[in-house]
């Protein structure tokens, strides 16, 4: 081998190792855990997950209203669900198995930024924001209100030093019984 083979074989062994120091989970390691160590090492939520899916419905409905914004998408059917992450200019793609919270596991995961959709507006309301606008229109038209309100409530803790998002927060009457 001569020196530039040796050189380059050299820095691609210490990315790979850097990256792997970056990001320390587990192939079936429980979701809640893996997501842990994600915000112990730096990571967060993408602010802007879902945004270009559509529609929260069943299982990441159930991640969004527990906190979880990260939510890319869920299947349906195959119990499976994307969820989006950032550290600074980085991105983490983590692909859980799983019905139920509680019992996803972690399938997969790269370093893959979120794909954007091509209507998608640069400035959106962070997912759950967005979410709870689409909760309140299932409120009003179809009569899907328990719970609603105590979202809004703790959305208006969470930003309340964002004037952009409390603005929108402040907008929204109170549910309908």
């Amino acid at each position: 081998m001569n020196r530039g083979t040796i050189a380059i074989a050299v820095l691609l062994s210490a990315h790979s190792f850097a990256h792997a120091e970056k990001i320390s989970l587990n192939v079936g390691e429980p979701f809640t855990k893996a997501r842990a160590k994600l915000y112990a090492d730096g990571w967060h939520a993408d602010p802007l997950a879902h945004a270009a899916s559509g529609e929260y419905m069943g299982l990441d409905r159930k991640l969004i209203q527990s906190g979880y914004s990260e939510v890319e998408y869920c299947s349906v059917g195959k119990s499976f669900c994307v969820l989006q992450y950032t550290r600074g200019k980085e991105c983490l793609r983590l692909q859980t198995q799983g019905e139920q919270i509680r019992s996803m596991k972690v399938e997969h995961w790269s370093s893959d930024c979120r794909e954007h959709g091509a209507d998608e507006a640069p400035n959106l309301l962070p997912a759950d924001v967005r979410y709870a606008a689409q909760w309140r229109s299932d409120c009003e038209n179809f009569g899907q209100c328990e719970g609603v309100d105590r979202f809004l409530l703790k959305l208006k803790k969470k930003y309340a030093r964002d004037p952009a998002v409390m603005k929108v927060l402040k907008s929204w009457a109170p549910a309908r019984p």
